[in-house]
């Protein structure tokens, strides 16, 4: 999570998003009065040699809560103040959901022997990966952001945006957090059923952004 002041911001990062490669690049062309929130050390270690400003101005005190990576809206709000959180724009990247229940899938068993992928979608930390995501750019179930980028254009989206807020230089979004997925396509690794429970536990996602499977 980052909030620069500079350039009157907030970027709320979801899971499973390119929110570490985004947060990395926005740290690049953040003042030290801007929040910036603690990422891994190897991400650290990135961003750094990237020439990004690393984790600064996230602890309580001085904030009224500690900022953390992927800190819910209705505790960004909290941390910023109601007029900040008014007043700077503020953005969100999102995903086919049916896409990024399979990135978790190999992510989570990236070191370790993998569930059925049928098992693994009934699995209580589906449901909790689309309630976490969904609280952080959502208040009582409402977008709470200006622009929902999305991961499948995130490129293009985060330079239109760029350039919509003036912001300096271009965007570079470098490969973190990366690791070895099969190249079949998500689609193969669903049955109807399953399908149909992610599409459920992500209604809010298709019915705002129009995902389809």
């Amino acid at each position: 999570m980052i909030v620069s002041h500079r350039h009157r911001l907030i970027f709320l990062k979801t899971r499973k998003t390119a929110g570490t490669s985004v947060e990395i690049a926005l740290s690049r062309i953040c003042g030290p009065e801007d929040t910036i929130t603690r990422l891994t050390d190897e991400d650290e270690e990135l961003r750094a040699s990237l020439g990004g400003l690393g984790p600064q101005n996230f602890e309580s005190p001085p904030l009224p809560e500690k900022a953390f990576n992927h800190m819910p809206a209705r505790g960004v709000r909290l941390v910023v103040g109601p007029q900040t959180w008014r007043d700077y724009f503020r953005f969100a990247i999102e995903r086919n959901p049916w896409d990024l229940v399979v990135s978790q899938y190999y992510w989570r068993y990236r070191h370790e022997e993998a569930p059925p992928f049928d098992e693994f979608v009934r699995r209580p930390v589906v449901a909790k990966l689309a309630d976490k995501n969904a609280r952080i750019y959502r208040l009582r179930g409402d977008v709470a952001v200006d622009r929902v980028l999305r991961f499948e254009s995130l490129a293009t989206d985060l330079a239109d945006l760029w350039a919509d807020r003036g912001l300096p230089g271009s965007p570079e979004l470098p490969h973190a957090k990366s690791y070895s997925r099969p190249a079949r396509s998500y689609r193969e690794l669903y049955t109807d059923e399953t399908r149909e429970l992610v599409g459920t536990l992500f209604a809010g996602v298709v019915r705002d952004l129009g995902y389809t499977f």
